[in-house]
């Protein structure tokens, strides 16, 4: 690595990050088949997608002949890193809190009502987005969805705990 690479801190130039989400993408792709055929289709996908990103982004980080062919392709180098500082625990845990806070919702409220929660949500508090901004997003975010499963695919979303009269065993 280059002296401008040494600059980045050690945990953003890790291989880790890349090693977790490719077996994340790996465990997603096993379990998605033991959905049925049409609603495996999304999952193995982005899967199949994050696991490709994953080793490009782990071989250009290795001292390979053609890392640094990846990095200059790929712009994966730490040269020019899109965010300059290094933020502290307490903001990544409050962007775990928020991921968290919408898989819950999605859990007891259901897919379609959570989302666009969620959007106006992290516009309004995290954002610091007008609540018209927000309303408007979280409209948005919510036809897009509503149109794309409901009404194109005739995919009926988890209706949630609470909305579905099988709880818990649908999720």
């Amino acid at each position: 690595m280059s002296s401008d690479d040494n600059r980045a801190p050690k945990a953003v130039r890790s291989i880790w990050p890349a090693v977790v989400l490719a077996g994340f993408s790996a465990l997603m792709i096993f379990w998605s088949h033991s959905y049925g055929e049409t609603a495996r289709l999304v999952p193995v996908l982005v899967g199949w997608g994050m696991l490709a990103l994953c080793i490009v982004d782990i071989l250009s980080r290795l001292n390979l002949p053609f890392s640094q062919m990846l990095k200059d392709f790929w712009g994966a180098d730490f040269r020019n890193r899109e965010m300059k500082h290094n933020p502290a625990w307490k903001a990544d845990i409050a962007q775990v809190l928020w991921v968290t806070g919408c898989v819950a919702g999605m859990l007891t409220i259901g897919i379609l009502p959570s989302v666009p929660v969620f959007v106006m949500g992290y516009m309004a508090f995290h954002g610091g987005r007008r609540w018209l901004e927000c309303v408007a997003a979280g409209a948005i975010v919510f036809g897009f969805v509503f149109v794309v499963f409901e009404v194109l695919l005739d995919y009926e979303l988890y209706r949630g705990v609470l909305f579905d009269e099988r709880g818990f065993s649908n999720w």
